[in-house]
């Protein structure tokens, strides 16, 4: 009985309005949490733990539980119709397949991620966890791509961010949002019929202790979500988030920047923990905005990281806009974002 309340708690804990990362972190596991849950439900059952008051509000409580957690991971079965509508065609001059690969820094199989790139095809490849190592590793891609943004960290404690392209970069720039030591890279990507999209890059560092917030995570993201939905552009955010897809703070980004989640009625393709089948969640994602289509999206080979790397194949289709819909707005999405942004600058000081 403990541990069937134990599993109920954890599965209804993450609705308290908290910023706990204890508490934050209970909505990675909801897939293993359900099914230990499922399990452990019907052996009491079988027992006839439901004998008695106890025993039947324990049961009770447990079907609650199993209720919330199928309307958190019920949209990333295939019972739910895709958010993200799939195209069969598109010109060569409107896709832009984006790669993202954690590479984990301490990772030293880079032949493996470069055949890994090869055989993809990407026209944006994001690389995060990089170091002066991996730069150098890298190096052989400035040819593949043509363009990048950087930044090489000095300092062992520091993650590194790489982004190449096949398409030219505007006014690509690298911030450092409130003083986090992950970098953040925004730019415009001009396709070869000369549309400018916009671009960030994210990899928010989860707090590194159970009693500190997700805080400076959350504000992170809600400044890329407001940065898409302020631009004209149309906008494609990507990284290693930190976050699963179906957490409060991923969904109002979401809403806010009105973006698409390719995972919606597909499945929910885990990306970590690439050397677990048990610790194994979606965190690494690439968002992007009603006016491209989906040609593709999947996880790719490991390479010795402990994240697999994911490719979203889109395409550049205006017309798309009136065919498909990012979840709509929600009242207070937008103060609830300033809210933990500005909580986040108060941790900065």
């Amino acid at each position: 009985m403990p541990l069937l309340l134990a599993l109920a708690v954890f599965s209804l804990l993450p609705l308290v309005e908290s910023n706990r990362w204890w508490i934050r972190f209970l909505d990675f596991p909801r897939i293993q949490v359900t099914i230990a849950l499922l399990l452990v439900l019907a052996l009491y059952v079988i027992l006839g733990g439901w004998r008695g008051r106890f025993g039947l509000a324990t049961i009770v409580l447990s079907i609650i539980a199993l209720g919330y957690q199928a309307y958190r991971l019920y949209p990333y079965t295939p019972l739910v119709e895709p958010m993200a509508l799939r195209i069969t065609t598109c010109p060569a001059d409107a896709r832009l397949a984006v790669m993202v690969a954690n590479v984990k820094r301490t990772n030293r199989r880079a032949d493996a991620l470069l055949r890994i790139i090869e055989q993809a095809e990407p026209d944006l490849l994001l690389v995060l966890e990089t170091d002066e190592w991996w730069d150098r590793q890298l190096a052989p891609l400035d040819k593949r791509f043509g363009f990048n943004a950087q930044h090489i960290p000095t300092d062992a404690e520091y993650y590194g961010m790489h982004l190449f392209s096949r398409y030219p970069l505007i006014d690509a720039q690298v911030k450092f949002l409130f003083g986090a030591d992950t970098p953040t890279i925004f730019s415009g990507v001009r396709l070869p019929k000369g549309e400018v999209i916009h671009f960030a890059g994210l990899h928010p560092r989860p707090p590194q202790s159970w009693s500190r917030p997700t805080t400076m995570r959350d504000g992170h993201l809600a400044t890329a979500a407001l940065a898409a939905a302020d631009s004209d552009a149309a906008s494609v955010i990507a990284g290693d988030f930190n976050s699963v897809p179906w957490e409060r703070i991923t969904r109002r980004v979401m809403r806010l920047g009105q973006l698409l989640d390719p995972r919606v009625g597909r499945g929910t393709y885990p990306t970590y923990d690439a050397q677990s089948w048990i610790l194994s969640w979606p965190l690494d994602q690439v968002l992007y905005q009603t006016r491209f289509g989906l040609l593709g999206y999947d996880t790719l080979p490991e390479f010795g990281s402990d994240h697999y790397p994911i490719l979203a194949e889109l395409c550049y289709s205006p017309a798309m806009a009136d065919r498909q819909s990012a979840p709509a707005h929600e009242e207070g999405d937008r103060e609830e974002a300033r809210t933990a942004i500005e909580a986040a600058r108060q941790l900065e000081r």
